[in-house]
């Protein structure tokens, strides 16, 4: 190392350490003191006039109708236990998927259990478009005493004309 590093290079020993020209104290000072008094200024003329207001306009008893009646919100609807819950809505699902019921009494609509929907399916096989549907197998049993014999509703979707 050299033993010279430590002096410093070239300045008296009557300056300050710092740069003496580039800010000026007084002008922050005089900024600081005139940005406080308008600070205060504008504090004054804000309590001024809510003091002005408050004495000279009373608003006094408001008149809405429901100004008693308090409306407490609705609490929210969590569930207790989310586990048995969905347990409980597959098994109404698998039952809606395993069971024959009426879906339109008055057209003789039906639903049927969803391997049976398949087998159905199957042997009727889809409509392709453009093609009159095929009849069906085995004509249907006469209906009792004059009400319609029930239909199987099955929704398939469409090949696009194409045989697969």
């Amino acid at each position: 190392m050299q033993p010279d590093m430590d002096k410093s290079h070239g300045t008296s020993p009557s300056s300050p350490g710092y740069e003496t020209r580039d800010a000026s104290t007084g002008g922050v000072y005089n900024f600081l003191v005139i940005l406080a008094a308008l600070l205060a200024a504008i504090a004054l003329v804000c309590f001024g006039l809510f003091h002005f207001f408050s004495v000279h306009y009373h608003i006094g008893q408001t008149t809405a109708p429901f100004d008693e009646t308090r409306q407490v919100p609705m609490t929210p609807q969590l569930q207790v236990n989310p586990r048995d819950e969905w347990l409980k809505y597959r098994e109404q699902q698998d039952h809606s998927l395993e069971s024959y019921a009426w879906v339109d009494k008055t057209k003789g609509t039906v639903q049927v259990p969803i391997e049976t929907a398949m087998e159905i399916l199957v042997k009727k096989g889809l409509p392709v478009q453009g093609e009159t549907p095929a009849a069906p197998a085995a004509p249907p049993a006469p209906a009792a005493a004059g009400k319609a014999a029930p239909t199987v509703a099955c929704k398939a979707a469409s090949t696009g004309g194409k045989k697969p």
